[in-house]
């Protein structure tokens, strides 16, 4: 892959970029040196590319407030399928609602694919009834409700380092990568905590000095409070990135029925996988449903094959291949030329 100089980036990395963005993804605010050390290049060099790679956009790092380990909010996949002149509008209208984190337009059985996330019963029964049928050209609407994340973007790993390197990387994140159940009880977030979250959300990787002027506390207080919020599971950190960016050009959805004896079986396993950015257990008509990035094609069908093809319980495959993010971790992408 060829790598542009300069503040831009084509849309493709070279191999140390692509290095750093695995590091990244380990551990999201790592310090220069320690990624310097996990890539086998300078802190120096790390200094230099790191930015490029935030400034020219194809790498975020951002803070997320964990709305099930707060009991803030719950999570929602919606699934829409439109008339062939309407899926972009419908999409691009999902993309501005703010419970919608992340929004795809499809090609398979459904054209649009939004995670919604929702505060009560009362929020999602106004998202459902009455402001998801005012889109026009959606001709029906499949809902699946997450009850179990067996992995997310938190922890998302495609071979860009050796397993080794990842997990030292991880050892050294004061915030929860993994997806093990929390038990504590709902925290009470004090005005500081908030304002420590969104500045955070967006930007993740900005020093505890710079936090702290923007917070209006000393840097000390916001190290603690933010990493006992990390410790908690409460304030979680993320390296988003689109697939395509590391070189995985095949992006898609997989909703699967799988016999619920074996549902956790099989939802531990697929979380194990590199291809697989997020599954996760849910209601409706797929009790299985999660995104993977691939290479190709090929590596597609071997995946379908060998990896769903082979999960215990698997009674249903249904798979979406995305032609286009429009938002994804609650930022709507800009439109690539072409794409109209």
């Amino acid at each position: 892959m060829k790598n542009r100089s300069g503040d831009g980036i084509d849309g493709s990395l070279d191999e140390l970029d692509r290095r750093i963005v695995g590091a990244l993804l380990s551990h999201p605010r790592a310090t220069h040196a320690q990624i310097g050390e996990a890539v086998f290049t300078s802190e120096a060099t790390v200094s230099r590319r790191i930015p490029r790679l935030l400034r020219s956009g194809a790498v975020r790092v951002i803070g997320v407030m964990d709305g099930e380990a707060t009991r803030r909010a719950r999570s929602l996949f919606v699934r829409l399928r439109c008339r062939p002149d309407a899926a972009s509008r419908s999409a691009e209208h999902l993309a501005r609602w703010e419970e919608c984190g992340s929004v795809k337009l499809l090609t398979g059985s459904v054209d649009c694919l939004a995670e919604v996330s929702y505060t009560s019963n009362e929020h999602l029964l106004q998202l459902m009834f009455k402001q998801l049928p005012g889109l026009d050209g959606v001709l029906a609407v499949w809902s699946n409700q997450v009850i179990r994340r067996f992995a997310t973007p938190h922890n998302w790993s495609p071979s860009l380092l050796p397993a080794e390197v990842v997990d030292r990387l991880r050892a050294q994140r004061m915030d929860r990568w993994d997806e093990q159940s929390l038990v504590e009880a709902p925290p009470r977030l004090s005005p500081l905590d908030e304002m420590i979250v969104g500045s955070l959300a967006a930007d993740g990787r900005q020093g505890w000095q710079q936090l702290a002027e923007r917070c209006g506390a000393s840097p000390a207080t916001v190290r603690r409070r933010a990493e006992a919020m990390m410790a908690a599971g409460f304030l979680r950190m993320r390296t988003v990135v689109e697939p395509s960016v590391v070189g995985l050009a095949v992006n898609a959805f997989i909703f699967l029925s799988i016999n619920p004896t074996q549902l956790g079986q099989a939802g531990e396993l697929l979380a194990a996988h590199p291809a697989v950015l997020m599954i996760a257990a849910t209601t409706g008509d797929r009790n299985l449903c999660g995104e993977v990035a691939l290479e190709n094609d090929a590596a597609l069908y071997e995946f379908l094959s060998g990896t769903i093809g082979q999960l215990p319980g698997l009674q249903h495959a249904d798979i979406a291949v995305a032609l286009r993010s429009v938002k994804r971790a609650g930022m709507v992408l800009p439109l690539m030329p072409g794409s109209r």
